[in-house]
């Protein structure tokens, strides 16, 4: 192959990979579960539920799929996941502040988006770690379907 061949055979390989992905290599992420909103106009994913020293990870993807800009508010104070072995409940983490945990979220504690039709909202909380017996919770959102037997990973 000629220098110039080998140069359009790169040029050519490296534009087919940066425009197949989209957004540059990064796959989209692998659901886990996916809920509905309780006023059905929005799909909720939980894409991480993993534990890592001695802290629980949950991240959402909130999908409105509605025909209307979708809210989205609550208090992180609500939100809550209960261990599928001992039952006990655990609620989002606060740091030394005494601020939640988590984001979005305003300075009073709350998340309050408008999602655009089509549009998606991440967020993301950090519990205690359930005790090492457990692997899966109860997820409790404001406003969404219990994630049930949600699997938790070490």
């Amino acid at each position: 192959m000629k220098n110039h061949d080998l140069s359009r055979a790169l040029i050519l390989f490296a534009l087919l990979g940066v425009f197949s992905c989209g957004r540059g290599w990064a796959a989209e992420p692998q659901t886990l579960q996916t809920q509905m909103s309780m006023s059905g106009d929005m799909d909720v994913d939980v894409i991480r539920a993993n534990i890592r020293d001695n802290i629980f990870t949950v991240v959402l993807v909130y999908r409105n799929n509605g025909e209307d800009r979708a809210k989205l508010y609550y208090n992180f104070g609500e939100v809550y996941y209960i261990d599928d072995t001992e039952k006990k409940k655990y609620h989002v983490l606060r740091d030394s502040k005494n601020k939640w945990l988590g984001a979005p979220m305003n300075s009073a504690g709350d998340i309050s988006k408008k999602i655009a039709v089509g549009g998606k909202q991440l967020v993301w909380f950090k519990f205690p770690a359930p005790p090492a017996t457990v692997n899966s919770v109860n997820l409790v959102i404001p406003n969404v379907l219990p994630f049930e037997e949600l699997a938790v990973t070490r």
